[in-house]
């Protein structure tokens, strides 16, 4: 089974399409089902779930559940660096987790130790279908980045930004961790898309302005029809 896990606006595309719940043993989830893949409603029903307060490991185990073996996760963010201005998507290259130990981040328990190396977190054959399918629909992806993650819901202040980008940061989010982690936790293949909203604080412009509605959806309906087309791309 495929799934993708969508946030800031992606229900709002699938407004006739029935709500599931489904529990764990983490708690309730929430997701849609369209075109045969699984769409994980992060935020839950109406977007009423704030990033520093989603149950990420009821989410992730979710899939599991559901026996989803791959995934694409989409995020909007705020540009740091040049490499992915307002209103374009690429693909997440690396992260840095900078959400301060603040929420539930693993599965491992006192009486499931484990630990997971990061090198090769996201998957090179989704990224591969995902560009090219991208392209075909005449929205090429971005050439890569580094997601740094801030606990929310507040955004940054620009000196917070300045330290980001001396870290290596490209954009920053506020949901991409402990998503990331789980998902290699859970041993599913997996590959995340950024698109960005808006420049983040003290970069470009004095306040931060974010895109219009109606053009985040267009792109969130892009990034929705080539993940799908990926899925379905023959290797």
């Amino acid at each position: 089974m495929r799934a993708i896990i969508g946030g800031t606006g992606i229900d709002e595309l699938f407004p006739n399409s029935k709500v599931y719940e489904i529990d764990t043993q983490y708690g309730k989830a929430h997701y849609i089902k369209e075109h045969n893949t699984i769409i994980i409603l992060r935020h839950g029903v109406n977007h009423s779930i704030p990033p520093h307060l989603i149950n990420y490991l009821a989410n992730i185990d979710a899939l599991r559940l559901l026996d989803v073996d791959k995934c694409i996760g989409i995020y909007t963010v705020g540009s740091i660096s040049n490499k992915l201005p307002p209103g374009s998507v690429t693909v997440i290259d690396d992260f840095i987790d900078f959400t301060g130990g603040k929420r539930k981040s693993t599965f491992s328990t006192s009486d499931n130790v484990f630990h997971l190396e990061m090198t090769d977190l996201f998957d090179l054959d989704l990224k591969v279908k995902l560009r090219k399918e991208a392209s075909l629909c005449t929205f090429p992806l971005g050439d890569g980045g580094v997601y740094i993650c801030t606990n929310g819901p507040r955004l940054e202040s620009p000196a917070e930004i300045r330290m980001f980008d001396h870290f290596g940061a490209d954009f920053v989010g506020m949901t991409g961790c402990p998503e990331f982690e789980l998902l290699n936790e859970a041993k599913i293949k997996f590959v995340a898309l950024a698109y960005s909203i808006n420049w983040a604080s003290g970069v470009n412009h004095d306040k931060v302005t974010f895109l219009h509605h109606q053009s985040r959806a267009k792109i969130a309906q892009a990034i929705i029809s080539f993940s799908i087309k990926s899925y379905e791309a023959k290797d």
